[in-house]
This record gives C-alpha cells, sequence and structure tokens, in this order.
C-alpha cells in the first residue's frame, strides 16, 4: 500500500472547504459581526444617553435645592410673621388686662374715699356722745 496524492480528492476537499468557509461567513460571521456591531452603536448611544440624563439630573437637582430653600426661606418669614402677631395679640391682651385692674383700682380707691368721708361724717355725728362718754368715764375716776 502506498500513499498517493489524488489531485480530485484535493480539489474535492479544497471546495469543500471553500463551500464551508462561504456558508460559516453568510450564516455565523456575518450575523455575529453585525450583532456585535449593533450592539456596540447601541452601547455607545446610551452612554451619550446617559451623559444627557446626567446633565438634565443636575439641573432637577438644583431647581429642587432651590426651591428648597425657597420653601425654607418662607417658612421662616411665616414663622417670624406668626410670632410677631402672637407678640402683639399677647400685649394687646396684657394692655387690655392692665387697663381693666387699673380702673378696678381707680374705682376701689374712689369707693375707699366714699366709704372714710362717711365715716368721718358718722364719727364728727357721734363725737358728742363720744363726749359725754368720756366726760362721765373721768368723772367717775
Amino acid at each position: 500500500m502506498s500513499i498517493t496524492l489524488n489531485p480530485y480528492l484535493m480539489l474535492l476537499v479544497f471546495i469543500t472547504f471553500m463551500v464551508l468557509i462561504y456558508l460559516l461567513n453568510q450564516w455565523l460571521f456575518k450575523p455575529v459581526l453585525a450583532f456585535m456591531s449593533n450592539r456596540e452603536s447601541f452601547i455607545e448611544r446610551e452612554m451619550t444617553n446617559t451623559q444627557n440624563y446626567k446633565g438634565e439630573i443636575e439641573k432637577i437637582e438644583q431647581e429642587i435645592e432651590q426651591t428648597l430653600s425657597l420653601a425654607r426661606k418662607e417658612g421662616a418669614q411665616i414663622l417670624e410673621q406668626a410670632t410677631k402677631e402672637a407678640k402683639t395679640m399677647y400685649e394687646d391682651k396684657i394692655n387690655a388686662k392692665k387697663a381693666e385692674n387699673e380702673n378696678k383700682l381707680a374705682q376701689c380707691k374712689n369707693e375707699l374715699e366714699e366709704q372714710k368721708s362717711q365715716l368721718y361724717t358718722e364719727l364728727v355725728g357721734q363725737l358728742p356722745v363720744f363726749k359725754t362718754a368720756l366726760n362721765t368715764k373721768l368723772k367717775q375716776i
């Protein structure tokens, strides 16, 4: 047995190999390369979109911060205004009570003055009785 080169068999193997390369190229390599290319372009688009969204997110965060700071300022102003109103109401009530107490005090003083004058007139009216009682007591001693 001898090994010889068969040109027809070599040609058949070469043609089969070329057909196999062609079919693999059509059915496997091109779709895989197209898929990889599409995926790469999709990833690049998404990265670009992400960068755009990142800028928008930063803008929105700045707006949120501005809104919060404005709300805090307004809240502080409202609290300050409410405190001022409460103080004025408190001071008005205190002043009203003071005025009421001063009026009552003035009335009490007037009543005491009247009672004093009534007591004085009663004592002056009873002075002769006291004098006679005092004289009788002195005479007894």
